[in-house]
Protein backbone atom coordinates (compact mmCIF):
# COMPACT_ATOMS: atom_id res chain seq x y z
CA UNK A 1 0.00 0.00 0.00
CA UNK A 2 1.16 3.33 -0.80
CA UNK A 3 2.25 5.82 1.79
CA UNK A 4 -0.72 8.19 2.83
CA UNK A 5 -1.33 11.72 1.44
CA UNK A 6 -1.50 14.65 3.13
CA UNK A 7 -4.14 17.78 2.53
CA UNK A 8 -4.01 21.13 4.12
CA UNK A 9 -7.46 21.21 4.66
CA UNK A 10 -8.62 19.95 7.60
CA UNK A 11 -11.95 18.49 7.05
CA UNK A 12 -12.25 16.06 10.35
CA UNK A 13 -13.17 18.95 12.29
CA UNK A 14 -16.43 20.47 12.68
CA UNK A 15 -14.37 24.20 12.37
CA UNK A 16 -16.39 26.78 10.16
CA UNK A 17 -19.78 24.74 11.14
CA UNK A 18 -20.51 27.10 13.97
CA UNK A 19 -21.33 29.21 11.35
CA UNK A 20 -23.66 27.68 9.12
CA UNK A 21 -26.93 27.83 9.57
CA UNK A 22 -28.48 24.55 10.86
CA UNK A 23 -24.79 22.94 12.15
CA UNK A 24 -24.36 25.80 14.35
CA UNK A 25 -27.42 24.98 16.54
CA UNK A 26 -25.37 22.59 18.97
CA UNK A 27 -21.81 22.64 18.49
CA UNK A 28 -20.49 19.03 18.41
CA UNK A 29 -16.57 19.34 18.89
CA UNK A 30 -16.03 15.91 17.40
CA UNK A 31 -18.03 16.74 14.04
CA UNK A 32 -16.21 16.89 10.78
CA UNK A 33 -16.95 19.55 8.38
CA UNK A 34 -19.64 20.37 6.43
CA UNK A 35 -17.37 21.16 3.43
CA UNK A 36 -16.62 17.58 3.36
CA UNK A 37 -19.50 16.61 2.13
CA UNK A 38 -20.53 18.95 -0.27
CA UNK A 39 -17.42 18.65 -1.78
CA UNK A 40 -17.59 15.63 -1.90
CA UNK A 41 -21.24 15.87 -3.89
CA UNK A 42 -20.07 18.01 -6.19
CA UNK A 43 -17.26 15.59 -6.66
CA UNK A 44 -19.76 12.50 -7.66
CA UNK A 45 -21.76 14.99 -9.71
CA UNK A 46 -19.46 16.13 -11.83
CA UNK A 47 -17.76 12.64 -12.50
CA UNK A 48 -20.84 11.28 -13.39
CA UNK A 49 -24.73 11.95 -14.60
CA UNK A 50 -27.02 10.88 -11.81
CA UNK A 51 -30.50 11.52 -11.63
CA UNK A 52 -29.89 11.22 -8.24
CA UNK A 53 -28.00 10.67 -5.40
CA UNK A 54 -28.63 8.52 -2.20
CA UNK A 55 -26.42 8.72 0.79
CA UNK A 56 -26.37 6.66 3.90
CA UNK A 57 -24.30 7.92 7.61
CA UNK A 58 -23.97 5.54 9.79
CA UNK A 59 -22.27 7.58 12.50
CA UNK A 60 -24.71 10.63 12.49
CA UNK A 61 -23.71 12.48 15.88
CA UNK A 62 -24.06 15.96 15.63
CA UNK A 63 -26.02 15.37 12.42
CA UNK A 64 -23.79 16.86 9.68
CA UNK A 65 -24.38 14.59 7.02
CA UNK A 66 -28.29 14.56 6.97
CA UNK A 67 -28.14 18.38 7.42
CA UNK A 68 -26.05 19.10 4.73
CA UNK A 69 -27.93 16.67 2.38
CA UNK A 70 -31.07 17.90 3.51
CA UNK A 71 -29.86 21.53 2.78
CA UNK A 72 -27.97 19.78 -0.96
CA UNK A 73 -31.91 18.35 -2.05
CA UNK A 74 -30.00 15.20 -1.40
CA UNK A 75 -32.05 11.89 0.08
CA UNK A 76 -30.08 10.62 3.42
CA UNK A 77 -30.54 7.97 5.39
CA UNK A 78 -28.53 8.55 8.87
CA UNK A 79 -28.06 6.16 12.08
CA UNK A 80 -26.63 7.39 16.18
CA UNK A 81 -26.97 5.12 18.78
CA UNK A 82 -26.62 7.88 21.12
CA UNK A 83 -30.35 9.22 21.65
CA UNK A 84 -28.89 12.42 22.70
CA UNK A 85 -26.74 13.40 19.67
CA UNK A 86 -30.20 11.52 17.45
CA UNK A 87 -32.35 14.23 18.92
CA UNK A 88 -29.73 16.74 17.86
CA UNK A 89 -29.91 15.49 14.93
CA UNK A 90 -33.41 15.28 14.37
CA UNK A 91 -33.92 18.03 15.99
CA UNK A 92 -31.54 20.26 13.19
CA UNK A 93 -33.93 19.21 10.77
CA UNK A 94 -37.15 20.65 11.78
CA UNK A 95 -39.07 22.84 10.69
CA UNK A 96 -41.91 25.14 11.93
CA UNK A 97 -43.79 28.24 11.41
CA UNK A 98 -41.73 30.69 12.80
CA UNK A 99 -44.60 33.56 13.19
CA UNK A 100 -46.41 30.97 16.03
CA UNK A 101 -42.48 29.87 17.16
CA UNK A 102 -41.64 33.40 17.94
CA UNK A 103 -45.35 34.04 20.01
CA UNK A 104 -44.76 30.45 21.80
CA UNK A 105 -40.98 31.66 23.04
CA UNK A 106 -42.70 34.27 25.79
CA UNK A 107 -44.05 30.80 27.35
CA UNK A 108 -40.44 29.69 27.62
CA UNK A 109 -39.22 32.50 29.06
CA UNK A 110 -42.07 32.08 31.76
CA UNK A 111 -41.32 28.83 32.62
CA UNK A 112 -37.61 30.12 32.72
CA UNK A 113 -38.48 32.04 35.66
CA UNK A 114 -40.44 29.82 37.17
CA UNK A 115 -38.14 27.84 38.86
CA UNK A 116 -38.98 24.27 39.14
CA UNK A 117 -37.85 21.58 41.56
CA UNK A 118 -36.23 18.43 39.69
CA UNK A 119 -34.82 15.18 41.15
CA UNK A 120 -31.28 16.06 39.34
CA UNK A 121 -30.64 18.12 42.33
CA UNK A 122 -30.08 14.63 44.13
CA UNK A 123 -27.96 13.10 41.79
CA UNK A 124 -24.76 11.96 41.41
CA UNK A 125 -22.32 15.42 41.37
CA UNK A 126 -25.51 17.22 39.09
CA UNK A 127 -26.01 19.95 41.76
CA UNK A 128 -24.32 21.73 44.99
CA UNK A 129 -24.75 20.03 48.55
CA UNK A 130 -24.41 17.07 50.63
CA UNK A 131 -21.34 18.42 51.38
CA UNK A 132 -19.91 17.99 47.89
CA UNK A 133 -16.42 20.47 46.89
CA UNK A 134 -17.79 20.31 42.86
CA UNK A 135 -20.85 20.07 41.41
CA UNK A 136 -21.77 20.02 37.49
CA UNK A 137 -24.65 23.19 38.11
CA UNK A 138 -25.72 25.37 40.71
CA UNK A 139 -29.39 24.97 41.72
CA UNK A 140 -30.38 28.27 40.30
CA UNK A 141 -29.65 26.43 37.18
CA UNK A 142 -30.90 23.26 37.33
CA UNK A 143 -34.39 25.10 38.28
CA UNK A 144 -34.20 27.50 35.85
CA UNK A 145 -33.78 25.22 33.13
CA UNK A 146 -36.48 22.42 34.10
CA UNK A 147 -38.80 25.22 34.54
CA UNK A 148 -38.61 26.22 30.87
CA UNK A 149 -38.56 21.90 29.73
CA UNK A 150 -41.47 22.02 31.66
CA UNK A 151 -43.19 25.01 29.36
CA UNK A 152 -42.43 22.72 26.55
CA UNK A 153 -45.05 20.39 26.76
CA UNK A 154 -47.94 22.49 25.52
CA UNK A 155 -46.21 22.96 22.59
CA UNK A 156 -46.53 21.14 18.68
CA UNK A 157 -43.71 18.38 18.00
CA UNK A 158 -41.51 20.21 16.27
CA UNK A 159 -41.94 23.25 18.31
CA UNK A 160 -41.24 21.33 21.46
CA UNK A 161 -38.36 19.88 20.35
CA UNK A 162 -36.77 22.96 19.05
CA UNK A 163 -36.92 24.86 22.88
CA UNK A 164 -35.87 21.64 24.39
CA UNK A 165 -32.46 21.81 22.00
CA UNK A 166 -31.53 25.80 23.00
CA UNK A 167 -32.43 24.90 26.35
CA UNK A 168 -30.02 22.28 26.50
CA UNK A 169 -27.44 24.12 24.50
CA UNK A 170 -28.31 26.97 27.46
CA UNK A 171 -28.13 24.94 30.47
CA UNK A 172 -24.61 23.59 29.05
CA UNK A 173 -23.12 26.63 28.26
CA UNK A 174 -23.95 27.64 32.21
CA UNK A 175 -22.42 24.15 32.95
CA UNK A 176 -19.73 24.56 35.39
CA UNK A 177 -17.65 22.18 33.36
CA UNK A 178 -17.25 20.94 29.75
CA UNK A 179 -16.21 18.68 27.66
CA UNK A 180 -12.73 18.22 26.93
CA UNK A 181 -11.54 14.59 25.08
CA UNK A 182 -12.39 11.90 26.82
CA UNK A 183 -13.95 13.30 30.07
CA UNK A 184 -15.82 17.04 31.66
CA UNK A 185 -13.35 19.86 32.98
CA UNK A 186 -14.29 22.45 35.46
CA UNK A 187 -13.83 25.54 34.60
CA UNK A 188 -11.30 27.74 35.87
CA UNK A 189 -12.94 30.24 37.53
CA UNK A 190 -12.51 32.20 40.69
CA UNK A 191 -16.57 31.67 41.43
CA UNK A 192 -19.37 30.13 39.33
CA UNK A 193 -21.86 32.33 40.89
CA UNK A 194 -21.96 33.87 37.50
CA UNK A 195 -24.46 31.07 36.47
CA UNK A 196 -28.05 31.73 37.33
CA UNK A 197 -31.18 32.38 36.01
CA UNK A 198 -30.52 35.46 34.41
CA UNK A 199 -27.69 33.56 32.80
CA UNK A 200 -29.71 30.42 31.14
CA UNK A 201 -32.16 33.00 30.39
CA UNK A 202 -29.53 35.35 28.40
CA UNK A 203 -28.17 32.23 26.37
CA UNK A 204 -31.88 30.66 25.60
CA UNK A 205 -33.08 34.14 24.25
CA UNK A 206 -29.29 33.57 22.02
CA UNK A 207 -30.25 30.43 20.85
CA UNK A 208 -33.35 30.91 20.19
CA UNK A 209 -32.91 34.10 17.89
CA UNK A 210 -30.37 32.12 16.04
CA UNK A 211 -32.90 29.32 15.39
CA UNK A 212 -35.12 31.77 14.18
CA UNK A 213 -33.02 33.26 11.97
CA UNK A 214 -32.13 29.93 10.52
CA UNK A 215 -35.94 28.83 10.18
CA UNK A 216 -36.41 31.71 8.15
CA UNK A 217 -33.20 31.54 6.20
CA UNK A 218 -32.70 28.06 5.22
CA UNK A 219 -36.36 26.20 5.18
CA UNK A 220 -36.43 22.41 5.32
CA UNK A 221 -39.39 21.33 3.54
CA UNK A 222 -38.50 18.14 1.31
CA UNK A 223 -38.12 16.10 4.71
CA UNK A 224 -35.22 13.69 2.54
CA UNK A 225 -33.25 12.96 5.06
CA UNK A 226 -33.63 11.47 8.47
CA UNK A 227 -31.72 10.42 11.73
CA UNK A 228 -32.87 6.81 13.40
CA UNK A 229 -31.88 5.76 16.72
CA UNK A 230 -29.90 2.40 15.93
CA UNK A 231 -26.87 0.48 16.53
CA UNK A 232 -25.95 0.53 13.02
CA UNK A 233 -23.67 -2.77 13.74
CA UNK A 234 -27.33 -4.01 13.14
CA UNK A 235 -27.52 -2.30 9.65
CA UNK A 236 -27.68 -5.45 7.38
CA UNK A 237 -31.12 -6.56 9.39
CA UNK A 238 -32.52 -2.33 8.56
CA UNK A 239 -36.15 -2.42 6.81
CA UNK A 240 -35.10 -0.31 4.20
CA UNK A 241 -32.60 -1.82 1.67
CA UNK A 242 -32.68 1.19 -0.50
CA UNK A 243 -29.02 1.35 -2.12
CA UNK A 244 -26.45 4.44 -1.69
CA UNK A 245 -24.09 6.12 -3.98
CA UNK A 246 -22.50 8.60 -0.96
CA UNK A 247 -21.17 7.30 2.46
CA UNK A 248 -19.12 10.14 4.48
CA UNK A 249 -18.50 8.88 8.02
CA UNK A 250 -16.59 9.18 10.97
CA UNK A 251 -16.93 5.77 13.63
CA UNK A 252 -15.53 6.57 16.97
CA UNK A 253 -11.94 6.60 16.96
CA UNK A 254 -9.73 4.02 18.51
CA UNK A 255 -8.46 6.23 21.43
CA UNK A 256 -10.65 4.66 24.31
CA UNK A 257 -13.46 7.94 24.56
CA UNK A 258 -16.85 6.47 26.01
CA UNK A 259 -19.13 9.13 24.18
CA UNK A 260 -21.79 8.30 25.94
CA UNK A 261 -19.70 9.43 29.21
CA UNK A 262 -18.54 12.62 27.64
CA UNK A 263 -22.57 13.29 27.06
CA UNK A 264 -23.74 12.60 30.23
CA UNK A 265 -24.83 15.57 31.51
CA UNK A 266 -27.21 15.92 28.08
CA UNK A 267 -28.26 12.41 28.27
CA UNK A 268 -29.75 12.93 31.77
CA UNK A 269 -30.80 16.65 31.55
CA UNK A 270 -33.08 15.53 28.21
CA UNK A 271 -34.50 12.33 29.85
CA UNK A 272 -32.81 10.29 27.94
CA UNK A 273 -31.38 8.34 30.92
CA UNK A 274 -32.33 8.54 34.36
CA UNK A 275 -29.82 5.73 36.01
CA UNK A 276 -26.06 4.48 35.05
CA UNK A 277 -27.85 1.41 34.27
CA UNK A 278 -29.48 2.96 31.72
CA UNK A 279 -26.23 4.75 30.70
CA UNK A 280 -24.34 1.53 30.77
CA UNK A 281 -27.52 -0.20 28.01
CA UNK A 282 -26.07 2.65 25.39
CA UNK A 283 -22.62 1.90 26.08
CA UNK A 284 -23.11 -1.76 24.98
CA UNK A 285 -24.88 -0.71 21.80
CA UNK A 286 -22.22 1.68 20.13
CA UNK A 287 -18.67 0.52 18.82
CA UNK A 288 -16.40 -1.20 21.27
CA UNK A 289 -13.69 1.69 20.40
CA UNK A 290 -13.29 1.93 24.46
CA UNK A 291 -12.88 -0.26 27.96
CA UNK A 292 -15.66 0.88 30.33
CA UNK A 293 -18.16 -1.60 29.17
CA UNK A 294 -18.25 -5.60 29.55
CA UNK A 295 -17.89 -5.98 26.21
CA UNK A 296 -18.66 -9.25 23.98
CA UNK A 297 -15.65 -10.94 23.55
CA UNK A 298 -14.18 -10.58 19.68
CA UNK A 299 -13.92 -13.63 17.52
CA UNK A 300 -12.02 -12.79 14.35
CA UNK A 301 -8.51 -11.44 14.63
CA UNK A 302 -7.36 -11.39 10.99
CA UNK A 303 -7.60 -7.94 9.53
CA UNK A 304 -4.22 -7.84 7.02
CA UNK A 305 -0.95 -7.93 7.34
CA UNK A 306 -0.42 -4.52 9.32
CA UNK A 307 -2.66 -5.44 11.37
CA UNK A 308 -1.08 -8.58 12.48
CA UNK A 309 2.38 -7.02 12.91
CA UNK A 310 0.73 -3.85 14.89
CA UNK A 311 -0.59 -6.67 17.63
CA UNK A 312 2.32 -8.78 17.81
CA UNK A 313 4.20 -5.67 19.07
CA UNK A 314 0.88 -4.37 21.58
CA UNK A 315 0.80 -7.99 22.95
CA UNK A 316 4.57 -8.31 23.55
CA UNK A 317 4.41 -4.70 25.85
CA UNK A 318 1.18 -6.10 27.59
CA UNK A 319 2.90 -5.11 30.88
CA UNK A 320 3.54 -1.42 30.03
CA UNK A 321 -0.73 -1.22 28.76
CA UNK A 322 -3.02 0.99 31.25
CA UNK A 323 -5.38 -1.56 30.47
CA UNK A 324 -5.20 -5.67 30.46
CA UNK A 325 -8.35 -5.01 28.25
CA UNK A 326 -6.79 -3.16 24.97
CA UNK A 327 -5.81 -5.75 23.10
CA UNK A 328 -9.12 -7.26 23.51
CA UNK A 329 -10.87 -3.77 23.07
CA UNK A 330 -8.51 -3.39 19.56
CA UNK A 331 -9.64 -6.58 18.12
CA UNK A 332 -13.04 -6.11 18.61
CA UNK A 333 -13.12 -2.36 17.28
CA UNK A 334 -11.65 -4.08 13.98
CA UNK A 335 -14.26 -6.75 14.18
CA UNK A 336 -16.97 -4.28 14.54
CA UNK A 337 -15.47 -2.03 11.39
CA UNK A 338 -15.63 -4.51 9.49
CA UNK A 339 -18.95 -6.03 9.54
CA UNK A 340 -20.35 -2.38 8.75
CA UNK A 341 -17.82 -2.39 5.97
CA UNK A 342 -19.17 -5.39 4.48
CA UNK A 343 -22.66 -4.52 5.29
CA UNK A 344 -22.29 -1.28 3.12
CA UNK A 345 -20.24 -2.91 0.40
CA UNK A 346 -23.95 -5.17 -0.13
CA UNK A 347 -25.75 -2.02 -0.08
CA UNK A 348 -23.44 0.26 -2.34
CA UNK A 349 -24.47 1.17 -5.98
CA UNK A 350 -21.95 0.66 -8.76
CA UNK A 351 -19.62 3.30 -8.31
CA UNK A 352 -20.52 4.62 -5.02
CA UNK A 353 -18.05 6.75 -2.62
CA UNK A 354 -17.01 5.59 0.84
CA UNK A 355 -15.08 8.03 2.64
CA UNK A 356 -14.30 7.10 6.36
CA UNK A 357 -12.71 9.61 8.54
CA UNK A 358 -10.30 7.83 11.10
CA UNK A 359 -7.60 9.07 13.80
CA UNK A 360 -4.70 6.54 14.77
CA UNK A 361 -3.71 5.79 18.21
CA UNK A 362 -0.90 4.62 20.05
CA UNK A 363 -0.70 2.58 23.14
CA UNK A 364 2.13 1.56 25.22
CA UNK A 365 4.31 3.16 22.20
CA UNK A 366 2.91 1.22 19.36
CA UNK A 367 1.32 3.24 16.92
CA UNK A 368 -1.95 1.54 15.84
CA UNK A 369 -2.50 2.76 12.00
CA UNK A 370 -6.49 2.65 12.15
CA UNK A 371 -6.64 4.24 8.44
CA UNK A 372 -4.22 1.50 6.88
CA UNK A 373 -5.99 -1.35 8.90
CA UNK A 374 -9.27 -0.10 7.50
CA UNK A 375 -7.59 0.79 4.17
CA UNK A 376 -6.68 -3.63 4.21
CA UNK A 377 -10.21 -4.66 5.46
CA UNK A 378 -11.94 -2.46 2.72
CA UNK A 379 -9.79 -4.23 -0.12
CA UNK A 380 -10.54 -7.72 1.61
CA UNK A 381 -14.56 -6.25 1.38
CA UNK A 382 -14.48 -5.96 -2.23
CA UNK A 383 -14.10 -2.39 -1.88
CA UNK A 384 -11.53 -0.15 -4.73
CA UNK A 385 -9.07 1.67 -2.61
CA UNK A 386 -8.50 4.79 -4.41
CA UNK A 387 -6.59 6.98 -1.27
CA UNK A 388 -5.46 7.10 2.05
CA UNK A 389 -5.65 11.12 2.83
CA UNK A 390 -4.14 12.63 6.12
CA UNK A 391 -5.53 16.08 6.67
CA UNK A 392 -4.19 16.80 9.96
CA UNK A 393 -1.59 15.20 12.62
CA UNK A 394 -2.49 15.36 16.20
CA UNK A 395 -0.50 15.19 19.09
CA UNK A 396 -0.48 11.85 21.32
CA UNK A 397 -2.34 12.00 24.86
CA UNK A 398 -0.08 10.86 27.63
CA UNK A 399 -2.61 8.33 28.77
CA UNK A 400 -2.06 6.88 25.39
CA UNK A 401 1.85 6.67 25.69
CA UNK A 402 3.54 7.24 28.72
CA UNK A 403 2.71 5.17 31.34
CA UNK A 404 6.28 4.31 32.79
CA UNK A 405 7.88 7.57 32.54
CA UNK A 406 9.64 6.97 29.02
CA UNK A 407 11.39 9.57 27.48
CA UNK A 408 11.62 8.80 24.17
CA UNK A 409 10.07 11.39 21.50
CA UNK A 410 5.82 10.95 21.91
CA UNK A 411 4.77 9.86 18.68
CA UNK A 412 2.63 12.00 16.55
CA UNK A 413 -0.99 10.76 15.78
CA UNK A 414 -2.73 11.47 12.19
CA UNK A 415 -6.29 12.06 10.97
CA UNK A 416 -7.04 10.31 7.65
CA UNK A 417 -9.45 10.27 5.44
CA UNK A 418 -9.58 6.56 3.61
CA UNK A 419 -11.31 7.05 0.16
CA UNK A 420 -12.85 3.83 -1.15
CA UNK A 421 -15.34 3.25 -4.33
CA UNK A 422 -17.90 0.24 -4.75
CA UNK A 423 -16.45 -1.21 -8.48
CA UNK A 424 -17.63 0.11 -11.13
Amino acid sequence: MSQPKISKQAVTNSVGNEELPRHRWYPIKEGFSAKLISDSVSELKKEAERKSITAIEPFSGSGTTPVECERLGISCLAFEVNPFLAFVGQTKLKQTDVAKFSVRRDAILKGLKTPYQTSLENYSTFCEGNGKDQWLFNRTVLRSFAGGWKATKDCTPPERSLFRLALMRAAMDNCNAYPDGKCLRYKRLDSYDCFNTKSVIEQFEKNFKMMKEDLEALPFQDKLSRVERMDVRRLSGHRDKTKFDLCITSPPYLNSFDYSDVYRPELFLGGFVTNNDQLMNIRLKTVRSHVQASWKPPIRNSYGSIYSKMMKKIIAKKDELWSAHIPDMIQAYFEDIEGLIKTLKSRANKGAMLKIAVGTSAYAGIIVPVDLIIADIAEDSGWLLKEVKVVRRLRSSGQLWNHDGRDEKVPALRESIVILRAGI
